[in-house]
């Protein structure tokens, strides 16, 4: 009996204990406050300290508490899956482009257009006239508020190209005849200077494919899915793209660079152009001083004039259909996003910010490093090519691409062979995509302004 009792006295122990820890750190919502979740699908110790901290000033203006929640990026699809079909997403959501089919057809994420109302105004016309026009076209609304843009432009060695005698003005930019031009003459095998980060690795037909649809009008594929790249201007385009490595515009091991080679190239004094994303300014600025680098534009077309370049957004944050208090959702969305906290993002993970509210930043002013990549964003020039495709080219993008790149680099095959290859196997896949889901259509340009 007395056994008996210890027991029960130690099942009422246990009880009082958890019903301690229960009541003993009430959250903000019962203590009157409001308490909203939030997911990072792309976690790092530099981005949380950030949402951290910001959460901290939000509370302190709003007195709403934001919990910090993170999933990494490889389990990050799973995980929201799993919390949106149990109804349990936190109420605001960093999202990826490729989710919102899902997301939308389940319900999980809600409209925006209704919060965004009358300050659509307040947003670059990237974020208008591109990720939300497709959300609208493919959905039917506006479903992210994008966390930063990014867009290509081409890094420079100012100082080998004062020494050259090039005379490049980011504001009136350069054609790509220009391009070509200034690799050139920015190489010098003597003092160990290359003209050109060539990309030769996974990844190197990316640049080619855009400088190829410069000659198109930004477009890839007729409306029957026949490639428009199996002429004689593409093949004559391939050739003088990869005449770049061919002439000694680029070391010899560069037809195995990929992004890490290119970068560290460029930054370590090898090499004096490269070709890529914003990103790389957070590097340049680390590694080198203001008076060796600057950043041009995407080169304009010799064709049209205008300028064919990638622009994408990393991530975006969506308000979760499982959240009990969306209006305190969007209020931090818009506090995110809001040009103070939407710069210090964006200076730390290397991306444009998303209002047109910058200019008298340094960073993103007129005369700061970011300044060419906000430039294009805001020019009327600027048209955004398609894609390789809606199909799946994974495949692709990790070994045929480049392969039969340098394949053509090494003397194995011919240009026409090596690009024929590509763009046939490019078409065959459009037109299997367009018979296996009627009523598609061949994806179109897109201007931005």
């Amino acid at each position: 009996m007395r056994m008996k009792n210890k027991k029960v006295l130690m099942v009422v122990m246990v009880i009082l204990t958890v019903a301690s820890l229960m009541f003993a750190a009430p959250s903000a919502e019962k203590k009157g406050g409001e308490s909203l979740r939030f997911i990072d699908v792309s976690p790092s110790p530099n981005r949380q300290e950030y949402f951290t901290k910001t959460f901290d000033k939000f509370k302190a203006e709003t007195g709403i508490t934001v919990v910090y929640e993170s999933v990494p990026w490889d389990d990050a699809a799973n995980k929201l899956t799993v919390l949106g079909a149990s109804n349990q997403l936190p109420d605001v959501i960093t999202t990826w482009a490729g989710w919102l089919g899902q997301f939308t057809e389940a319900g999980w994420v809600v409209p925006l257009a209704p919060y965004i109302g009358n300050t659509a105004g307040e947003y670059a016309a990237t974020v208008t006239e591109l990720v939300w026009k497709a959300e609208q076209e493919l959905y039917g609304n506006i479903y992210t508020i994008p966390d930063g843009m990014m867009v290509k432009g081409v890094f420079v060695r100012k100082d080998w190209a004062r020494e050259a005698g090039l005379n490049l003005d980011m504001k009136k930019g350069w054609t790509y005849a220009d391009y070509f031009d200034a690799v050139y003459k920015l190489t010098n095998p003597a003092k160990n200077r290359y003209g050109t980060s060539f990309r030769g690795s996974r990844g190197a037909f990316d640049p080619l494919f855009v400088y190829l649809e410069s000659l198109t009008g930004g477009s890839a594929y007729a409306a029957d899915g026949s490639t428009l790249f199996a002429t004689t201007e593409a093949v004559n385009a391939y050739k003088k793209w990869m005449g770049l490595y061919l002439d000694g515009c680029a070391p010899k091991d560069a037809i195995n660079w990929g992004f890490v080679e290119m970068v560290d190239n460029f930054t370590g004094g090898l090499t004096g152009t490269l070709i890529n994303d914003s990103e790389v300014a957070a590097t340049c600025l680390e590694h080198m001083t203001d008076d060796q680098w600057m950043v041009m534009p995407m080169p304009r077309s010799d064709k049209d004039g205008k300028i064919y370049n990638t622009v994408n957004s990393p991530y975006a944050y969506s308000i979760s259909s499982s959240s009990k208090n969306k209006d305190a959702a969007w209020k931090l969305i818009e506090f995110l996003t809001r040009p103070d906290n939407n710069i210090e993002y964006c200076k730390l993970t290397g991306l444009i910010p998303i209002k047109t509210a910058v200019g008298d930043d340094p960073f993103y002013g007129p005369n700061g490093p970011y300044a060419a990549f906000v430039q294009q964003l805001n020019d009327p020039a600027i048209v955004v090519p398609v894609a390789f495709g809606p199909f799946n080219y994974t495949d692709m993008h990790q070994g045929m691409m480049h392969e039969e790149m340098q394949k053509y680099l090494l003397g194995r095959q011919s240009a026409e062979t090596s690009l024929f290859n590509v763009v046939n196997e490019l078409e065959k896949r459009m037109k299997a995509y367009l018979g296996d889901n009627p009523g598609s259509a061949v994806e179109q340009p897109k201007g931005l302004l």
